[in-house]
């Protein structure tokens, strides 16, 4: 009896590593055919991807809240705010010094449209899009879905930890005049949060990348490599899935400028693109150790779908699901040289040892750049192995 189980063990091992081989070699396939433009053919390949995946990275963000005491101990000086939608109302939970207290804000479905005017405003801000009469009245309507929207923020100084819901997910939260200049962080959950911000912070490599067909991207990979020379880079033809994939296992700080394509049909096939086409949500669940803190200097990378009971779907919600401790991402979408610009700022902020969610606020200084926000949890960075 003992050798049949074993023997089924080793079978059933078998098998699951000959499923993990067809669909590395079904991932590599669609990068071919994506690049070739091949739609019949990409189809067919994300159907059998999906059915030959044994899961797929998300997560459910309704989840029960940690206790009260735990909880207050590992937000300190921050104030924990969560979304709730009931019947059509918006509320939102703040938690702060071990107290709660309740705020009604009003029907989501209007709070659903100041987001969607906030987004498209800072969208054709950020592209230069329309005349200068166009892009004044866009501005004028901007402000005032932000100051509409700020009503969702406690006033005060002290830094956010946001857990949104429904369209509060795609709410560029930096943008809102009670977070300028203040640090905030997005968590799909309190008990995501929570998890992230308990993960010790070890030394790791550093990871800078370049994907192909942006003007600036290499430029900011190399300016980059000048603030962290001991970094490994890929740039070029270097910079494929497999490298990419093999450098940020383990990584103490990734940061990648890559194009970014959010799929709202199919979140799990949102993209960033590199040398050897698309890499997915689905290249990224063969980590042994997540990287601790990535940096996505892309278009969209920070958005997610989500499917009924608030389950986040996407590069973002993929890479805190897996165990990244904190991650800067846009959930908008960003000009090449406006994002080169502010990741610069960004990590010359870091280097001073202030945690990621302050380095981002300090960075970002007007309506078009508070396109990026600090998802996870944020702490003070520690310099990666082998860095001055």
């Amino acid at each position: 009896m003992g050798r049949a189980v074993a023997g089924g063990s080793v079978a059933r091992a078998a098998g699951a590593a000959a499923d993990d081989d067809r669909l590395a070699d079904d991932l590599a396939e669609l990068r071919q055919v994506m690049a070739a433009g091949d739609l019949r053919r990409q189809a067919e390949l994300e159907q059998a991807i999906r059915t030959r995946a044994r899961h797929a990275t998300g997560i459910r963000a309704a989840e029960p809240v940690p206790a009260t005491r735990q909880l207050a101990t590992a937000l300190g000086d921050q104030t924990l705010v969560e979304y709730v939608e009931s019947d059509g109302l918006l509320h939102a939970v703040v938690f702060e010094r071990g107290r709660t207290r309740l705020h009604d804000i009003g029907p989501a479905a209007d709070v659903a449209r100041e987001v969607e005017a906030l987004r498209f405003g800072i969208n054709h801000l950020a592209h230069r899009i329309g005349s200068d009469r166009t892009r004044k009245a866009i501005e004028e309507r901007l402000g005032q879905a932000a100051e509409r929207l700020d009503r969702l923020v406690p006033t005060g100084p002290a830094p956010l930890v946001v857990v949104p819901t429904g369209a509060l997910h795609a709410l560029p939260w930096p943008a809102l005049p009670s977070c300028r200049n203040r640090a905030v962080t997005v968590a799909p959950s309190a008990a995501l949060w929570l998890r992230a911000a308990g993960t010790p912070h070890t030394a790791g490599r550093t990871v800078l990348a370049a994907g192909p067909s942006l003007d600036h991207a290499v430029a900011e990979v190399e300016a980059l490599k000048r603030r962290y020379p001991h970094a490994d880079r890929f740039t070029g033809r270097r910079a494929t899935t497999a490298n990419l994939l093999h450098a940020l296992d383990g990584a103490g700080l990734a940061h990648i400028a890559a194009h970014g394509r959010f799929r709202a049909d199919n979140p799990l096939f949102s993209t960033l693109t590199l040398a050897d086409g698309p890499l997915t949500v689905y290249d990224l669940e063969g980590f042994d150790q997540p990287p601790q803190q990535v940096v996505l200097s892309a278009c969209e990378a920070g958005s997610s779908g989500i499917r009924p009971g608030d389950e986040l779907l996407g590069l973002a919600a993929a890479l805190l699901a897996l165990g990244t401790r904190t991650l800067i991402a846009s959930a908008v979408s960003v000009p090449d040289d406006t994002s080169k610009a502010l990741m610069l700022r960004y990590h010359r902020e870091l280097a001073t040892g202030r945690a990621p969610a302050e380095a981002l606020a300090r960075a970002q200084r007007t309506w078009t750049e508070a396109v990026f926000q600090c998802y996870g949890a944020s702490s003070p960075s520690t310099r990666a192995k082998g860095e001055p």
